[in-house]
């Protein structure tokens, strides 16, 4: 419509330099209590899933993997290689709500802790990204 403003989008302003190095280091331990709570859960298989489910297309790899097949062997080794690189970072992360859904029910109170951990990732990478 004429004369209607667009809603501004909040932005917040990029790290310095210090700042992401702190991000960076909250981030792999996060990702490393993600990976120890998925072992003391018996979550995420010992071994990789077969070498097509990586070539999925569809969120999570859903189609051809679980999702904690995922957080396993795509997400924590993915996230890891940004920060090993330096690369930046996604500017959002929305993965709480899938953890939720997929162990909603009967896993609820057993995984609790790997989703409180999982919405502690999604917090940290978006407050501080684009």
């Amino acid at each position: 419509m004429p004369g209607t403003a667009l809603p501004t989008i909040k932005r917040n302003p990029p790290l310095d330099q210090h700042a992401m190095k702190d991000l960076h280091i909250e981030i792999r331990d996060l990702l490393s209590r993600m990976e120890a709570e998925m072992r003391r859960l018996g979550l995420g298989s010992a071994s990789p899933p077969p070498p097509d489910a990586f070539a999925s297309t569809a969120p999570f790899c859903h189609d051809r993997m679980d999702f904690d097949q995922w957080l396993r062997w795509v997400l924590i080794p993915r996230m890891t290689a940004l920060l090993d690189q330096e690369a930046p970072l996604p500017s959002e992360c929305h993965i709480a709500p899938m953890a939720e859904l997929t162990f909603a029910g009967k896993d609820a109170d057993r995984t609790q802790k790997l989703v409180a951990l999982i919405r502690e990732l999604d917090t940290l990478i978006t407050t501080a990204g684009g």
